[in-house]
């Protein structure tokens, strides 16, 4: 059972997270005063000097309105209503006071940068108050190049954030929707699982591909068959397109039904950030220190300069001065969380920042990015053709930041085992694979979020070699400062929560996971190589998962998608219960792992497989489980309680015969270690049916175990009666 190709993946992964400290970049020293070495660019040639209007040339200290090429200031104490529709580009805004949208009327603000300083409020829309559905309020960055003699780092041209930011567009519920019938090329309608609200004509929709890529259709192979699709009409839980659909998007079944289906998501937003050229400089939009954010219903478009590939960064001397200038500077993505602790009083429910309902559209590398950032509420957004990963915690040390009901679809990676960039001289660019969620660390909570059509990891979620790092002690915490923060160790930290989240179509692994933890009513379907890739530091729990295969792609030979595949079988323990799992070539699989007999681990391991449902090719493998020739890896124990086997019809056979529990002899090349057998309980569901299981395929005859009992279902050696339960080794 032994796929080189899925070690491969597991071993990426896991060198690509690195450690702690090779995420850690150094700042040109804060001359300006702000945090990060954020430059104060923005001498002002204007100032509002009283409150009133943008358009109110009382408004300004020239007595005019501010034109191109301006560089704006708004005093400590001034609020300035923003009430203009204008294309001619401000170069900068530092804002002290408050700048404020108007909400009943369409404005457009272009702008090279906007600095909201820490005394600073920009508002546009609150939740008291959103900007009016018929209206749009746009800021636009302007495609000019960065003055990178005054600002090497390149944090200009776009949004900064140190103090109080509020947007709040339209409220569009749901932001993305399960279909109720699979969508077909040539169909002008699709009907949603509820009604919508404040979806209107000329929304744009997208919809995954759902297909299982065979080989040959994956990574730079790959033909794409998503679809972005205006919407003509809207009619409660109906939605008109304004063309047909060019593919079909195929749910999941099992024997006898479609079960699962595809979602919908709307990119539509009437709060708008966005670069004017994304060909061109684009912009992006940070959030530093201690601001005080909450954003909703707003859409994010063509933002992000970070790019994928070799990092590039500003280089300085010892003295402060620039050595050079980068030209692929981290840290510069869409939206980014930048060791941004929140208010030191936060918002309802105890949340340093928000954002919910957004939508972020062709992000250049990373969607939504939480860096050493904390306590945030992500909920409800879309994020859609983003490159590396959609929605990414990048540091590790984040902490109790909520993922909720989000929807991450297209994010293009660097594929399986192309060469990508890194910090610190690392060879692998981390969240560069292409993955719907990517997690550094395990202390957030992740819960009934969707990942689909993304090249890699729907939720690449491993600890790698972190190991300990700063969280914070209380909310509002700055983690770089003594007192405000406690130690963890992230590879003994269980997974905070992981409840109720969805992977599939086009996609190569469900949920890549390397901490301890539990997952929960975890489905996925669609996956062509795994539904969940395990390498858990000590122990994992996957309770409750749905898997189903496309079983029409097992007419070919070589393909081998597995429901869970331990990466590591030697000296971990993993429990999969409750699980239902069809159409895949093999159920369950724990196959040979490189080092497996000389690295320790944290701990004995038992591999449970209890009171599941099998409908696969081969329901449970076990390629190698070896008994260690000495006292330095321990033991592992393997069992199988209280399942379910039926065969998979109409697969065309492999090198092993179909069988509901296969103990494969020789899945290593070389390979000669003696083996632990399996022990089986209550066969499918037979009270007493109490077997163990031993190695069978081309088995040494030096190797044969204590009897031959055969059995149709079983790959492998049987002994029953009195010996069947024996936990001793012969």
């Amino acid at each position: 059972m032994t796929r080189s190709g899925f070690m491969i993946v597991a071993a990426a992964l896991v060198a690509s997270f690195g450690t702690a400290r090779a995420q850690d970049h150094a700042h040109i020293p804060p001359a300006s005063g702000i945090a990060h070495g954020i430059p104060r660019m923005c001498a002002p040639t204007v100032t509002a000097v009283a409150d009133g209007a943008w358009s109110n040339a009382a408004t300004w200290s020239t007595g005019r309105v501010p034109a191109a090429g301006d560089r704006v200031h708004i005093r400590p104490g001034t609020r300035v209503t923003y009430d203009a529709v204008s294309d001619a580009p401000v170069a900068c805004i530092d804002v002290e006071g408050a700048l404020t949208f108007r909400t009943s009327g369409n404005t457009r603000l272009t702008v090279g940068t906007i600095t909201v300083l820490e005394t600073g409020r920009l508002e546009i829309g609150t939740v008291e108050a959103p900007v009016a559905a018929d209206v749009t309020a746009e800021i636009v960055i302007p495609d000019q190049p960065i003055d990178t003699s005054r600002d090497p780092e390149q944090l200009t041209h776009g949004i900064i954030g140190l103090g109080t930011v509020r947007m709040h567009g339209a409220v569009k519920t749901p932001t993305f929707s399960r279909v109720v019938a699979e969508p077909l090329a040539g169909q002008t309608t699709v009907r949603l699982e509820q009604a919508v609200s404040g979806w209107t004509a000329g929304d744009k929709l997208v919809v995954p591909d759902t297909r299982q890529l065979k080989r040959g259709e994956r990574g730079t192979e790959y033909v794409r068959q998503w679809e972005e699709l205006p919407v003509a009409a809207v009619s409660g839980d109906t939605i008109t397109l304004a063309s047909p659909l060019a593919f079909n998007h195929r749910g999941a079944r099992s024997a006898a039904a479609v079960e699962f289906l595809p979602h919908v998501g709307n990119l539509s937003r009437n709060v708008i950030i966005r670069s004017a050229n994304p060909a061109g400089t684009r912009g992006h939009v940070i959030f530093v220190r201690h601001p005080d954010v909450d954003i909703r219903y707003a859409l994010f478009k063509g933002l992000g300069r970070t790019k994928m590939g070799v990092l590039n960064n500003a280089e300085f001397n010892p003295d402060g001065t620039v050595r050079r200038v980068g030209t692929n500077q981290i840290g510069r993505y869409s939206i980014h969380f930048h060791h941004a602790f929140g208010p030191r009083r936060p918002q309802g429910e105890g949340y340093q920042f928000t954002l919910i309902g957004n939508a972020v559209d062709d992000a250049s590398k990373w969607g939504i990015t939480i860096h050493n950032s904390h306590y945030g509420l992500i909920q409800d957004n879309v994020v859609y053709n983003s490159r590396g990963a959609a929605i990414v915690t990048e540091d590790g040390n984040e902490s109790h930041n909520v993922f909720e009901r989000n929807f991450a679809m297209r994010s293009e990676g660097s594929g399986e085992f192309a060469p990508r960039s890194g910090y610190g001289g690392a060879t692998n660019d981390p969240g560069g694979e292409g993955a719907g969620f990517w997690l550094r660390g395990p202390n957030n909570i992740l819960r009934n979020n969707v990942a689909a059509n993304v090249d890699v990891f729907g939720y690449g979620i491993a600890a790698g070699a972190i190991e300990e790092v700063r969280v914070p002690a209380f909310r509002g915490a700055d983690t770089t400062v003594n007192g405000e923060y406690r130690l963890i160790d992230a590879v003994d930290t269980p997974l905070l929560e992981f409840t109720g989240n969805e992977a599939y179509g086009a996609i190569q692994t469900g949920v890549a996971i390397g901490w301890n933890g539990t997952l929960n009513n975890l489905r996925v379907w669609h996956a062509s190589r795994d539904a969940v890739t395990a390498f858990p530091a000590d122990r994992l729990t996957i309770d409750r998962i749905t898997v189903r295969g496309d079983a029409a792609i097992l007419t070919d030979q070589i393909e081998t998608p597995t429901g869970v595949w331990f990466s590591n079988y030697a000296a971990k323990s993993v429990t999969v219960r409750n699980a239902d799992i069809q159409g895949l070539r093999v159920g369950v699989a724990s196959p040979f792992f490189p080092h497996a007999t000389t690295e320790p681990g944290r701990g004995d391991g038992v591999a449970t497989v209890e009171n599941s449902y099998f409908r696969n090719y081969v329901g449970v493998a076990v390629a190698t489980a070896y008994t260690p020739p000495t006292t330095m890896a321990p033991v592992k124990k393997a069992v199988v309680r209280n399942s379910r086997f039926e065969p998979l019809t109409g697969v065309r056979p492999v090198q092993y015969p179909a069988a509901a529990v296969s103990m494969n002899y020789g899945m290593a090349f070389g390979d000669t270690m003696r083996r632990d057998p399996i022990i089986v309980y209550d066969f499918n569901g037979k009270s007493g049916d109490t077997f163990r299981v031993f190695y069978s395929l081309d088995l040494p005859a030096a190797e044969a175990p204590p009897c031959h009992t055969p059995r149709s279902e079983i790959g492998g050696f049987v002994c029953t009666g009195d010996d069947a339960t024996q936990e001793t080794r012969r």
